[in-house]
């Protein structure tokens, strides 16, 4: 299916096959795990001194279905907007939300899994940026042995601080098995 051929190819960029451009260089910023107990996973004192942000990670919730959030600064107000299209080889939904509380990072049809990882990479543009609002484009999607989904998105937060901290959540539990590394792209 064609959904399982785009999933492999994200998994693969997760592992380290690249889906780099000429010139640009990663640094890593900071890794983090799941708990187990917690469905929060904070980065923060991020360093203006990038170009962009890369986050790439591998989640599974335990209870499963929940979509992951992603937030900035700590702002749960209404200050971000998006769009998303999702599918599962069969249907595909397009929607889009102004004036909404997050940016969803996670699979959309399905939510994550208790057992199979949801690989994700999202891409954080001009984020150190004090003159304008921060856009996001989310890939994501999920396997599950047979079905599944992919998920494209992207979001906007309508703030011109700089992002100095990021937060993402969903109402159960990421595993220890979830892996989440946050990059410094160079310009």
């Amino acid at each position: 299916m064609w959904w399982a051929l785009l999933l492999n190819s994200l998994v693969g960029i997760l592992s380290g096959g690249g889906a780099g451009g000429g010139g640009t260089s990663y640094e890593s910023i900071a890794t983090a795990t799941g708990t187990g107990s917690s469905g929060t996973i904070t980065f923060s004192s991020i360093p203006a001194t990038y170009a962009s942000l890369q986050i790439r990670s591998n989640a599974i919730e335990s209870p499963a279905g929940d979509t992951q959030i992603m937030r900035f600064n700590g702002d749960s107000a209404s200050n971000y907007a998006r769009h998303n299209i999702y599918g599962n080889g069969t249907s595909a939904v397009a929607l889009a939300s102004v004036s909404t509380t997050s940016i969803p990072v996670g699979p959309m049809a399905t939510g994550l899994d208790a057992t199979y990882p949801s690989p994700c990479i999202i891409d954080i543009h001009d984020y150190a940026s004090t003159t304008k609002y921060k856009t996001v484009r989310v890939i994501t999607g999920i396997d599950l042995n047979g079905s599944g989904d992919l998920s494209l998105s992207s979001g906007l937060w309508m703030s011109t601080s700089a992002i100095t901290s990021l937060t993402i959540s969903l109402p159960g539990n990421f595993t220890t098995s979830s892996t989440f590394s946050l990059y410094g792209i160079k310009g």
